[in-house]
């Protein structure tokens, strides 16, 4: 029989086992480029040297709907200790951001057993693929998860337990709201708390502090609206369902194809079985004593969880149910899942009950875990290539292919606080280039450009878009790591790189060794490239010697 401290041990060891595996995930897949709104923290950057004074204003000026002051704290230390931007670095920073959360959640799981293995599903659902879109794009790291942990962190003083240093809530509070728009919905939730607690004095404090500093947050704030119409009845439809779809997200990474379905019916089952807890606490009389309403802290969390879902789907249900279920919410996906099962926990006092429902819920992290590790591969690999070919285009061409569909592209003078990495030597573009020039046209392979005039898609992109195939290659290309190569005819010297997608990339069959066909590749990108007459090429590494493959000679690229 194993002794008392070292069952301990190994249930410790357990629940780091999902850290350190995603810390590592993290580490290998982050990439020091900016990607979408990461141009904002470039923006304080530059103000903040243009003119010292600008500081305050950089890192509470309004972005879209939020005021990202954390993320914006970050970029500007960041580029202070290390004399420019990195936003590698800024990433693996972030990812501290999700072990706040997961302590954050620890807090609520004390007060509801002290079987530590109990935490376990938990552990395994936070830090998983499931949210490498939050925690793999430095700005959101520290918007969505720094909300959702300052949000619990607030909540966690306002406990009884906690009266004596109950104003310490102000803080994690205010702190919420600065890190996205999202963490607004701390202040109604904690109010309601106290009030539910019979604590007036509280009650009327936390309201006047927190009216006279939403007072102050909303100083020329300017809310951005969709320019859709709808009726009082259609709206109240499409926030609801779009809450419910939002509260079930966590379905998402099951199948691409059926969200909607899967995320209503998950959606549907967590709030159904909370009301059928909320209306039993009716018939019995625990907790009634001195409250006007018992709510435990893991339940105040999870309904904390649920209004920032109704937060979301008022400003992005009503024009776009897809949206709910958007990657980028995928953390509060997690947490909304690992706090019900929480609930439900400090609900049951059987003992076989809670170990059953302990088992069931870890086989459904588990499966989550490993599926999102599975499935989000190679897109995550996708992502980083794109990242990649584009510091090489932008330094050589002034341009993201990949990125910046619907503006401009920044000059050069806008990244004078960062310094693109270099992902392709020199040497290796000018020996892919010295092959392009070289080889012979491979004719059985087959390469279609064609531009898409998608309005449901593609309608509010700047630029022509521009679809590319390549099928019919021959054995021996490589899967991974293959980038198509187009120089155009008059100025070889100074070609573009497009990172390519796998289309037979069946990620189960992969998983599997089932698909063993020659691969094809495709890539969909703004055409931002001026017109005239290229080749193209595929070009790759083959132990660190530069292999090419001419697979289109003297084709036109037109804006129309």
């Amino acid at each position: 029989m194993f002794s008392s401290s070292l069952r301990s041990s190994l249930r410790v060891f357990l629940l780091l086992i999902p850290v350190f595996a995603f810390g590592i995930y993290i580490f290998k897949n982050a990439i020091n480029v900016p990607f979408g709104d990461d141009e904002a923290l470039l923006i304080s950057i530059n103000l903040i040297h243009e003119n010292g004074r600008n500081l305050f204003h950089a890192l509470l000026v309004q972005h879209n709907d939020h005021r990202i002051f954390f993320s914006r704290l970050t970029a500007v230390l960041i580029e202070f200790f290390n004399g420019e931007m990195n936003f590698r670095t800024m990433i693996i920073c972030g990812y501290l951001n999700l072990i706040l959360l997961g302590h954050t959640l620890y807090l609520v799981f004390k007060t509801v057993s002290n079987k530590l293995i109990f935490f376990l599903p938990v552990s395994v659902l936070v830090f998983s693929p499931i949210v490498y879109v939050v925690q793999l794009w430095s700005i959101t790291a520290f918007e969505q998860t720094l909300a959702i942990t300052f949000s619990l962190y607030c909540l966690y003083f306002l406990q009884p337990s906690k009266q004596k240093n109950w104003y310490l809530s102000f803080p994690f509070a205010i702190a919420a709201t600065l890190a996205n728009l999202d963490g607004l919905s701390i202040i109604p939730v904690g109010l309601v708390w106290l009030i539910l607690q019979k604590r007036t004095r509280e009650s009327i404090i936390f309201a006047v502090v927190s009216a006279v500093y939403l007072y102050i947050f909303f100083q020329g704030f300017r809310f951005s609206f969709s320019s859709e119409s709808f009726t009082l009845s259609q709206t109240i439809w499409l926030v609801f369902r779009g809450f419910v779809s939002f509260t079930g997200s966590i379905v998402k990474v099951l199948s691409d194809s059926h969200v909607y379905i899967l995320s209503l019916t998950a959606g549907g089952f967590f709030l159904i079985i909370y009301l059928l807890f909320f209306v039993k606490k009716f018939t019995t009389s625990d907790g009634w004593k001195g409250v006007l309403f018992p709510i435990s802290f893991a339940e105040i969390c999870f309904l904390k969880l649920l209004a920032c879902g109704f937060m979301i789907a008022m400003g992005r249900g009503m024009s776009d149910i897809d949206s709910m279920a958007a990657m980028r919410f995928q953390v509060y996906s997690a947490c909304i899942y690992g706090l019900f099962y929480l609930f439900v926990l400090s609900n049951i006092k059987n003992e076989k009950l809670r170990y059953s429902l302990f088992f069931v819920f870890l086989l459904s992290a588990l499966t989550l875990n490993f599926w999102a590790y599975a499935k989000y591969d190679n897109t995550v690999t996708g992502h980083s290539d794109e990242l990649k070919v584009d510091s090489y285009n932008f330094p050589n061409h002034t341009l993201f292919i990949h990125q910046y569909t619907k503006s401009e592209d920044h000059d050069k003078q806008f990244f004078r606080h960062y310094a693109f990495p270099e992902y392709f030597s020199e040497s290796k573009i000018k020996r892919w280039n010295e092959l392009l020039s070289s080889q012979e046209l491979n004719t059985q392979s087959i390469f279609k450009t064609s531009l898409i005039d998608d309005k449901s898609r593609y309608g509010e992109y700047k630029y022509p878009v521009l679809s590319i195939e390549i099928d019919h290659l021959p054995a021996g290309i490589p899967r991974k790591d293959v980038y198509l190569m187009l120089s155009d005819r008059l100025k070889m010297d100074k070609p573009y790189l497009i990172a390519l997608r796998l289309n037979n990339n069946e990620w189960l069959g992969n998983l599997m060794n089932q698909d063993l066909a020659p691969p094809s590749f495709s890539a969909i990108i703004p055409q931002k490239m001026p017109q005239g007459i290229y080749h193209a090429a595929l070009c790759w590494s083959e132990n660190g010697i530069p292999k090419s493959l001419l697979i289109a000679k003297d084709f036109a690229v037109n804006n129309n």
